[in-house]
C-alpha cells in the first residue's frame, strides 16, 4: 500500500503533456513537463473572494469542447483544492488547451500552478484514502468531506504505542473536535520515545505560516499524552509542530 510520503511525492512530480513546435523537423511534438504543487488552498465561495476568482480562472470552459466535457469534474476538483495528482495535471492541460496559458514550458506551468492552484488538508487526506482503497471516489466524497468529519470515537487509537503509518491526526479544541476550520493530517511514522528533532513524522497540507512548502512532511514532537478518560472521549496527543507547542490531536484509524 502506498505510504503518505509516497503519495505526497506524486504531487511533487505532476506530469503535464504539452505541444512543442519543432521548426527544424517541421513538426509539432508532445513533451512532458514536471511541476510541483506547493500551495495551500482552501475554497471560499464568497462573491469577489480571491479563491473564487482563482476557481473561475482554472475551471471556466464550455461543454461544446469535448475534452473539457469529459474532464471538467476533475479540473474542478483541482480548482477547489480537492484534487488528486492526476486532477492537477488535467487542470494544467486544460489551461494549455483553452489558451489560458499560451506558452507552455516548465516555468510557465509552475507559475500558473503557484498562482491559481493548491490543496487543502482534507482534500489531500481524502485523496490518499481513495488511493489506498479505504474510500470510494465520488465527486461528493472528494469535495464535501471535511477535516472534522474524520473524527470518530469508535475509530480512535487510544494507545500511543499503537500509532502507525497511515493513521489520521484530527485536530482537537480541548477535548472536542476542532471545526471551522478543522485540520487533518497523516502519520508517516511514530516512535514512542522522545527524540531530538521530533518523534512523529507527519504529512499534511497546511496553511501554517511556518510551513514551507504548504504540502509538506515534517517532524512533530509529542509533548504530552492525555489518556482516554472521563473528560477525554479519546486519547489526545499534545504536539509541537512548525516551531509551536500546544496543538492537540486525536489519532483515528480507518
Amino acid at each position: 500500500m502506498i505510504t503518505p510520503l509516497q503519495f505526497m511525492t506524486q504531487y511533487r512530480n505532476i506530469e503535464v503533456k504539452a505541444p512543442l513546435d519543432d521548426p527544424a523537423a517541421r513538426m509539432c511534438r508532445v513533451v512532458t513537463h514536471r511541476v510541483q504543487l506547493l500551495k495551500y488552498f482552501m475554497m471560499d465561495w464568497t462573491e469577489g473572494s480571491e479563491e473564487r476568482r482563482d476557481y473561475g480562472q482554472v475551471s471556466a470552459g464550455s461543454n461544446d469542447d469535448l475534452w473539457f466535457k469529459a474532464n471538467k469534474e476533475f479540473v474542478r476538483n483541482a480548482a477547489m483544492g480537492k484534487g488528486s495528482p492526476r486532477d492537477y495535471a488535467l487542470a494544467l492541460e486544460w489551461a494549455i488547451r483553452s489558451k489560458k496559458l499560451p506558452l507552455a514550458s516548465r516555468a510557465t506551468l509552475q507559475a500558473y500552478l503557484d498562482e491559481y492552484l493548491g490543496i487543502d488538508c482534507s482534500g489531500f487526506v481524502t485523496n490518499y484514502l481513495i488511493a489506498c482503497g479505504k474510500k470510494t471516489y465520488s465527486e461528493g466524497v472528494v469535495r464535501n468531506t471535511s477535516a472534522a468529519s474524520y473524527f470518530s470515537t469508535t475509530q480512535a487509537v487510544n494507545d500511543a504505542t499503537q500509532v502507525q503509518q497511515g493513521d489520521l491526526l484530527v485536530w482537537m479544541h480541548g477535548n472536542d473536535v476542532k471545526r471551522n476550520p478543522g485540520h487533518v493530517a497523516l502519520v508517516e511514522s511514530y516512535v514512542p520515545q522522545s527524540r531530538v528533532g521530533g518523534n512523529l513524522h507527519v504529512v499534511e497540507a497546511t496553511g501554517a505560516s511556518a510551513a514551507s512548502p504548504k504540502l509538506v512532511d515534517s517532524m512533530y514532537s509529542v509533548e504530552r499524552i492525555i489518556e482516554k478518560g472521563a473528560d477525554a472521549p479519546v486519547m489526545v496527543l499534545v504536539v509541537r509542530r512548525h516551531g509551536l507547542s500546544g496543538d492537540r490531536v486525536a489519532v483515528i484509524r480507518l
